[in-house]
């Protein structure tokens, strides 16, 4: 039987009808469809990073309580424990009035003596403020990881999205083409088309699946990445639901800028160390006071008289040690972190000028392209196909024209993801949800 070119197109656009180019993969019995909302509900509540920071803030807050307690007192007894001239063990018993009367004492020692730490220059309220100020440092660090890797599941889960989108076209062309090519070899037994064309073909079809298992390495890494943001150790595909592909309109750039700057955790991050390091500025300079102890002795057959009452008061003299080099160490702290904050603000301005030219880019490109574009594109594949089987193009120039429409498909899909993934960054150097 002859197979004419005409007879493989027909072949060929009836195997085409059966695949359509946007269709949806089957759902398989262990994959897991979620909604971008669903996913980010189930991330807040079980990702592992988020969980350790919190614990790192609930640590700091019980620091804060540990700031606010006072020092224990402390008290010390002292008793005779072997007494040498009487060979008694604990000689707690009163001394014969004998023995008093001659100023003898064998017996009925002991003393006792209680103390008590009194922070002085405020010290304690110098501590708590310390403390809170790393409670605050926590918090804040705690948004930043959350920010973080809510950019990082948002972003995954729309390169999955789009990857998933470019893999079926990919293929559905390998399909068609697979088609084809078996065609090709019922028309290459009786002499329809030449071995040439036949092994042009297949050359075509090995690239195809090259870039099918470039899109699959993609995929299998956007699975790990949202595996370990959610915590999930089952097996299960994670196949996005929809992602929003709205392009609304872009807020002005000093809108973004003075957003970040009041929103961005890293920004608030380096005032707080500004905060952080003044007020341990202040603890240093309180620890040139000393610390006062006070507290009451009693003894009793150990001094001048029988009971001896005693209140007692001890204190460092600071006279050499002023704490001169705790004190010029905060304060280079205090230059260091305002150092820091003066960069980090020049980082957030730079980071939010080039999301916002990245998104206005992509949102310039989005508007050159004409409403029926799609349709443009598949018309390449169909009349490309119409011209090489009436033999008005060779098999080169087919090929070329599928490539054109294959190509143009898969850069509308990242142009989709490219602007989805610039308006996630902007929101993410912003810290304000634009979009």
């Amino acid at each position: 039987m002859f197979f004419s070119r005409r007879s493989i197109y027909l072949f060929w656009v009836g195997c085409c009808s059966l695949l359509p180019l946007w269709g949806a993969a089957q759902p398989v019995s262990d994959t897991l469809r979620v909604s971008l909302p669903q996913l980010e509900e189930r991330f807040l509540s079980r990702n592992f990073q988020l969980l350790a920071q919190r614990y790192q803030i609930s640590a700091a807050e019980a620091e804060v309580i540990q700031a606010g307690l006072r020092t224990n007192p402390n008290l010390e007894v002292a008793t005779n424990l072997y007494n040498p001239n009487t060979g008694k063990v604990l000689p707690l018993s009163t001394p014969p009035v004998s023995d008093i009367n001659n100023d003898v004492y064998n017996s009925g020692y002991y003393a006792a003596e209680l103390q008590q730490l009194i922070r002085l220059a405020g010290k304690r309220t110098k501590l708590v403020a310390l403390a809170e100020s790393n409670r605050a440092l926590a918090s804040i660090t705690f948004r930043d990881i959350l920010r973080t890797l809510r950019y990082q599941l948002y972003t995954s889960y729309a390169n999955l999205h789009y990857d998933l989108e470019a893999i079926r076209l990919l293929r559905g062309e390998e399909e068609r083409q697979g088609r084809l090519i078996e065609s090709f070899r019922l028309a290459l037994k009786t002499g329809g088309v030449s071995r040439y064309e036949l092994t042009r073909l297949e050359v075509d079809r090995r690239e195809l699946r090259t870039n099918i298992a470039t899109y699959r390495s993609q995929i299998a890494e956007e699975q790990a990445t949202l595996r370990v943001l959610l915590r999930q150790t089952t097996p299960e595909f994670i196949l996005p639901v929809q992602v929003p592909d709205a392009v609304p309109a872009l807020p002005t750039v000093e809108l973004s800028i003075d957003s970040a700057l009041v929103n961005r955790p890293d920004a608030a991050l380096a005032r707080e160390q500004i905060i952080n390091a003044e007020r341990r500025l202040n603890l240093e300079q309180a620890s040139r006071t000393p610390d006062l102890t006070a507290g009451v002795a009693y003894e009793r057959y150990g001094n001048t008289y029988v009971n001896f009452t005693a209140i007692k008061l001890s204190m460092d003299l600071p006279f050499f040690n002023r704490n001169q080099g705790g004190i010029k160490v905060a304060k280079l702290g205090i230059k260091s972190a305002q150092a820091g904050l003066d960069n980090q603000e020049s980082v957030v301005r730079n980071e939010v000028i080039e999301a916002y030219e990245k998104l206005t880019l992509y949102y310039e490109q989005n508007a050159t392209l004409p409403p029926d574009y799609l349709i443009q594109l598949q018309n390449i594949s169909v009349e490309a196909t119409k011209a090489y089987n009436n033999r008005v193009i060779s098999l080169l120039d087919y090929l070329d024209k599928i490539r054109t429409h294959q190509s143009g498909i898969l850069n509308y899909i990242a142009l989709r993801n490219n602007i989805f993934q610039a308006q996630q960054q902007l929101n993410f150097t912003t810290n304000t949800r634009f979009f």
